[in-house]
């Protein structure tokens, strides 16, 4: 704690520091006073007031609007650190330049994709902790390197917006640990963010607000040491509970919701002072950071600009028959989908951003080819949560003009409204007027080209292979029109990659069963698919899907060469280098991702995903170029957690290495042997005896310490009726049954000292 935090604190009343520990004004740390005006923390650089979106033009009303930005769903398709970090950057300028000078952003969210259904994905990177975590943390660092401070959110296992504020989050140690926490993990240890939001849901039966277990996850375990503060109204009856845990330091709700009952509290000795002082120090700490900020001017139109290319660097090809780029001489064209006149953008709620301009399509495609024809195909959405009529004489409409038409470019998805904070999704159905404009479409024209917009997966199984290219460009800002068109082109190269895997249909996502839509008798929200989310749920389960997670076609083309390894055998405490050569064979510049899964041979544990992301990198190359990429794995890439020790062990033997460019196209593999691991579990004498006899360890040391003879009655091979004992408890081999016990209870401890031992102490 600073001197000057020391100095405020002693001069404040202890009704003044029960007021401070929740919002006054719109800001944080305001002591009037003394002199102290707090800061100015907000949603989007914008401030509040742009939770909904308004439709009349923005450049003119005299008012500060500034440039959206793609989504953190759409930027998360990039790969690209070194974009989420320049993102952050543009963000702290226009916060800056707001006339209030907001300090404080309430940005970014890295909760897991657990489902495509959830309202708020829009706000969130990945199903994969790694590749959110890496995003988050350069977002972060792009922030704070220019005077704004972040808030990581929502912490933590908030994957939904039905009902979050009463909903329990029921999830094993083991998912928690290693796809829930550790996105936060990584997004801190990246970019130290000064504050982070806790979430409104409970954990395991307990408000995340007062939940010891996980405030001591994020204090302890990882170690962090700045301000937390509640989502709005995030604290129930549990404010008491909430400050003696140590988990939140502001409750993001006005004063008189949260300082009359704490100050009794304190008063009656519930709550002491110094844990109220505490929270009040990191608040101050920070606050003074903030007060070193300085405004700044921001050139909305070069923001713009600067929105544009960021969302061609996220835009994914998904398809290609060969009718992509088009060209300026397009004949016969025909533009449909009123998406094209009203994008969608951005989803709805406290992320939304009105933006400064919002271009769209159809202009944008008319700068290409002027007398390209249009039909709107379907009305739009209306209302919170939204509903799209059918209007059958826009379907009739399109589908005349498409007989007459040579191409059609058919702009459907998700419009405003269907994707926000407070509700999710019904299902990944495209809205039924859509659905029967696409049907009639196929049936009429053989080249169609789809231009898809939302946050998450669509199905569009049935019209897949009846469609000559489809182009995704989720959420992307207010510029992704004519950045989706300068692709559809060819003026610019599609550089994004699938940050979630796309099903065949929404019955085989993992959370299919447990992604809960009434709660009225089932509270619980069971995480039973576990750490199997995502494409680990997909690959280990064996189900096909439509586009793999990191998918993402190009305009040229690459070659990946052998990786080369920096050693064939490590310990945990080692670092390995793996350089992977990689050439654009192509006519033109491009990027591609190289991205490096894991696979554990033999694991101990059978509970493994097929393969893990551990590491990636985004190379851009001009034609003919070639670069390496050198990717670095630590400890943590081959670490699981195994909640029996309570601890993350990295397991001894063989693991795979498996460089692709997405988690299906996997182009070469690698062994490399981990030695000096640690033991998985605890093995007790209640532990299957299965559990022995399928381990290399326990034969080794049978064999060592122990008679042949045993030796041959625990092997499959040479005794047939072991499969009849290895359900039983370990301690079962001391007792008689079927003449003498297979061990004495010597011989029983030895064989448990020996396998709780590392390896090397055999």
């Amino acid at each position: 704690m600073s001197q000057k935090s020391r100095d405020i604190l002693a001069q404040l009343t202890l009704e003044e520091k029960c007021e401070l520990c929740a919002q006054d004004e719109g800001s944080f740390g305001r002591v009037p006073r003394l002199g102290l005006t707090g800061s100015v923390p907000q949603d989007n650089p914008r401030g509040g007031e742009d939770y909904f979106r308004a439709g009349a033009p923005k450049e003119n009303d005299g008012k500060y609007h500034p440039v959206a930005f793609p989504s953190d769903a759409c930027l998360a398709m990039s790969w690209d650190e070194r974009l989420a970090y320049e993102t952050g950057v543009y963000f702290a300028k226009e916060c800056r330049a707001n006339p209030t000078m907001v300090n404080w952003l309430f940005r970014p969210g890295v909760n897991i994709k657990r489902s495509p259904l959830c309202g708020r994905n829009f706000e969130y990177f990945s199903e994969d902790p790694l590749l959110a975590g890496e995003m988050a943390g350069s977002y972060i660092q792009g922030l704070q390197d220019n005077g704004v401070a972040a808030t990581l959110k929502h912490y933590i296992c908030n994957n939904q917006e039905f009902e979050r504020m009463t909903t329990n989050s029921v999830v094993s140690e083991r998912a928690l640990r290693e796809i829930y926490l550790r996105a936060f993990e990584i997004a801190i240890q990246k970019g130290n963010p000064l504050s982070i939001m806790s979430s409104y849901n409970q954990v395991n039966g307990e408000w995340v607000n007062s939940n010891q277990h996980i405030c001591d996850l994020l204090r302890k375990d990882l170690g962090y040491e700045g301000v937390v503060v509640s989502d709005f109204g995030a604290v129930h009856h549990n404010k008491v509970q909430s400050h003696n845990c140590g988990m939140m330091d502001i409750e993001l709700a006005p004063v008189p919701v949260h300082s009359g009952e704490l100050l009794q509290a304190v008063k009656d000795g519930r709550v002491s002072e110094a844990s109220i002082d505490a929270g009040l120090e990191r608040v101050f700490d920070l606050v003074d950071q903030l007060y070193a900020t300085t405004p700044a001017e921001a050139d909305m139109e070069k923001l713009h600009e600067a929105a544009k290319s960021a969302a061609e660097q996220c835009i994914v090809l998904l398809k290609n028959d060969g009718v992509l780029p088009l060209t300026d001489t397009q004949e016969g064209l025909l533009i449909v989908g009123s998406l094209a006149e009203d994008p969608s953008y951005m989803g709805g709620g406290s992320g939304h951003m009105n933006g400064y301009r919002v271009d769209n399509y159809l202009d944008a495609i008319r700068a290409y080819v002027p007398d390209a024809d249009y039909a709107p195909g379907y009305q739009l959405s209306e209302g919170f949560p939204p509903v799209e009529p059918v209007v059958p004489e826009l379907i009739a409409e399109a589908v005349e003009a498409a007989k007459k038409a040579k191409t059609v470019l058919v702009f459907a998805g998700l419009g405003y409204s269907y994707e926000s904070e407070g509700y999710d999704r019904a299902s990944i159905q495209l809205p039924e007027a859509q659905q029967m404009l696409l049907d009639e479409l196929v049936r009429v024209n053989s080249n169609i080209i789809l231009v898809l917009s939302c946050a998450s997966v669509l199905d569009i199984t049935r019209w897949n292979d009846r469609v000559s290219a489809i182009v995704y460009n989720s959420l992307g800002g207010e510029a992704v029109a004519p950045a989706t068109v300068d692709i559809l082109f060819g003026r610019a190269e599609p550089g994004g990659r699938l940050a979630e895997s796309w099903p065949v249909c929404e019955e085989h996502n993992p959370a299919h069963m447990n992604f809960t839509r009434s709660c009225q008798d089932k509270p619980d929200v069971i995480y039973g698919e576990d750490i199997y989310v995502g494409y680990r749920w997909y690959e280990t389960r064996k189900l096909p899907v439509l586009y793999p997670f990191g998918h993402g076609l190009s305009y040229t083309s690459f070659e990946v060469g052998e990786p080369d390894l920096s050693a064939a055998e490590i310990t945990p405490a080692d670092t390995l280098t793996v350089r992977v050569p990689v050439t654009n064979t192509g006519d033109r510049a491009g990027s591609q991702v190289i991205q490096l899964y894991i696979a554990h041979k033999s694991p101990s544990i059978c509970d493994h995903p097929e393969k893990e992301l551990k590491a990636f990198a985004k190379v851009s190359l001009e034609s003919g170029e070639s670069k390496e990429v050198v990717l670095t794995l630590d400890r943590k890439a081959f670490e699981f957690f195994a909640p029996s020790k309570d601890q993350w062990i990295v397991e001894d033997g063989a693991y795979e290495l498996k460089i692709g460019t997405s988690s299906a196209d996997i182009v070469s593999e690698k062994l490399i042997m981990i030695t000096g691991g640690d033991v998985p579990y605890v093995y007790t004498d209640m532990t299957p005896l299965a559990w022995f006899v399928a381990s290399e360890k326990f034969h080794a040391i049978l064999k060592k310490y122990m008679s042949e003879e045993l030796c041959q009655s625990m092997n499959a091979d040479t005794n047939p009726f072991l499969c009849l004992l290895v359900p039983l408890p370990f301690y079962k081999v001391t007792e008689s049954y079927m003449g003498a016990p297979m061990m004495s209870q010597e011989q029983m401890e030895l064989v448990l000292k020996k396998m709780n031992e590392p390896q090397e102490q055999l």
